[in-house]
C-alpha cells in the first residue's frame, strides 16, 4: 500500500447504535449539492463508533480501473456497488455530503494504459520506504485523453441521481498519486522514459487543462464541483534535462481553473501542515506559502479552497497537530480538511466541541463561495 493508503468502504455503524446523533443545527446549515464541507477521512472504517459524530463525511476512494474495465464500457457492477455502500454508511453515520476520489494514473484500465504508445512501465516513486513501481499512462497522449474523458460522462450518470455525491477528483493526467503537479519527475529513469515517449512541459500542461475542461462538461451542470489537488509544478527543464519546479505554474493552472469552470473548480492542496506558535496559526511548508497565499486570497474573494493534511507523523515531526492544521483550513476560508489516519490518538484531540466549531467554520466559509 502506498503513503496514501485507501480502504474499501463495505459497512458501517448507525450513529444511534453508537449513541450519537445528527446535529440539527449543522442539518440546517449544509450548504447546496456541490460543497463537501467540513471534518473529513480517508478512511472511515477505522473511525470509531465514538468519534464519527465529530465528522461530515469521507472520501470515497474509485480507481478508473474497477470502475471500467472494459473499453468504452458502462460503469462496472462492482464500482456500482461500492458507491452505494458508501452512501449507505454516510446516511447511517448522518453526513450530508461526499467526495469522489476518482483514481487514474497506474490505477487506470489495462486497456487505456496501453493508448498513446504506454504503458510506461516501472515508474518509480521515490517517496516510499522502499522504492515503488508501477506501470503508468503516456498521460498526454491524445488517444489516452479522449478514453479518460469520455468516460466521465459515464460516471457523471452514476451519480447524478444520488444527491450525496458532491464532488470528484480530476486525476486523468496522474502517475501515482491523485495529484496532477507531482509526477516524480527527479527520477532519472522516469524522465528518460517521458521524454522517449515525447513529454515536453507544454503538452503535460495542455493536458491537464484538457482534462479540466471535461470534468467540468461532465459535472458541472449537474451541480458536483471537481477538484484538483494542486502542488508546486514539477516539470522537466529542456535546459538541463532535470526535474524543476515552478510554483508560478501551479497560480496559472488555478487560474485557469477558476476561469473555466468558476465556482465548481475546487482548488485543493493534500499536503498541509500547521502548527500553533506564538499564540497563532502557521502552516510549515516554506516551499508552498506563494500557492498557499493565492489559494487564501481565492477563498476570500468566494472561491472554495479545501485540504489534505499531511500524514500525522509529518505533522507531528514538523511540531503540528491534526487539530492545528484543521484550525488552519478554518480561519484561512478552507471549506473542508481530510484528516490523518490516526488523528484521534493526536496529541491535541479534536474534541466534540472543537469538532463542532471547525465544521460550522468551514460549512461558513462554503456558504461565502455560493454567490
Amino acid at each position: 500500500m502506498n503513503r496514501r493508503g485507501f480502504l474499501t468502504v463495505a459497512a458501517g455503524v448507525p450513529l444511534a447504535a453508537a449513541g450519537l446523533t445528527t446535529s440539527p443545527a449543522f442539518a440546517a446549515a449544509v450548504p447546496p449539492r456541490g460543497r463537501v464541507t467540513g471534518l473529513l477521512v480517508r478512511d472511515p472504517l477505522l473511525v470509531r463508533d465514538v468519534s464519527a459524530g465529530r465528522l461530515r463525511g469521507f472520501v470515497q476512494p474509485l480507481t478508473w480501473a474497477e470502475a471500467q474495465p472494459e473499453p468504452g464500457g458502462d460503469l462496472s457492477g462492482a464500482a456500482l456497488l461500492k458507491l452505494r455502500a458508501a452512501t449507505d454508511l454516510a446516511r447511517e453515520r448522518g453526513y450530508q455530503r461526499l467526495k469522489l476520489r476518482l483514481l487514474a494514473g497506474w490505477q487506470s484500465p489495462g486497456w487505456a494504459l496501453a493508448l498513446g504508445g504506454g504503458p510506461m512501465r516501472d515508474w518509480e516513486d521515490p517517496g516510499a520506504v522502499e522504492p515503488d513501481r508501477y506501470d503508468v499512462p503516456v498521460w498526454w497522449a491524445e488517444e489516452f485523453l479522449a478514453a479518460y474523458n469520455a468516460f466521465l460522462p459515464e460516471l457523471a450518470a452514476a451519480l447524478g441521481d444520488e444527491p450525496l455525491w458532491g464532488e470528484v477528483t480530476v486525476s486523468g493526467t496522474c502517475t501515482v498519486f491523485a495529484e496532477p503537479c507531482i509526477k516524480q519527475l527527479g527520477v532519472a529513469a522516469n524522465r528518460d522514459q517521458a521524454l522517449a515517449n515525447g513529454y515536453t512541459a507544454a503538452a503535460d500542461r495542455a493536458a491537464l487543462e484538457t482534462v479540466i475542461a471535461a470534468h467540468h462538461d461532465a459535472f458541472s451542470p449537474m451541480g458536483i464541483t471537481s477538484s484538483v489537488a494542486y502542488n508546486p509544478w514539477q516539470f522537466i527543464d529542456p535546459a538541463t534535462g532535470r526535474m524543476a519546479t515552478d510554483a508560478a505554474v501551479t497560480v496559472e493552472l488555478m487560474d485557469h481553473q477558476r476561469a473555466t469552470m468558476g465556482t465548481s473548480g475546487v482548488w485543493e492542496n493534500n499536503s498541509l501542515i500547521a502548527r500553533r506558535t506564538d499564540g497563532g496559526l502557521e502552516q510549515a511548508r516554506p516551499d508552498y506559502q506563494g500557492m498557499y497565499d493565492h489559494m487564501i486570497a481565492g477563498a476570500a474573494a468566494g472561491h472554495p479552497i479545501q485540504f489534505q493534511t499531511a500524514t500525522l507523523a509529518k505533522i507531528q515531526a514538523a511540531g503540528g497537530t491534526a487539530e492545528a492544521t484543521a484550525s488552519w483550513v478554518a480561519e484561512h476560508g478552507g471549506i473542508s480538511v481530510e484528516l490523518p489516519r490516526g488523528w484521534e490518538q493526536d496529541t491535541a484531540a479534536i474534541g466534540v466541541a472543537r469538532a463542532c466549531e471547525l465544521n460550522q467554520q468551514m460549512a461558513v466559509n462554503a456558504a461565502a463561495t455560493l454567490g
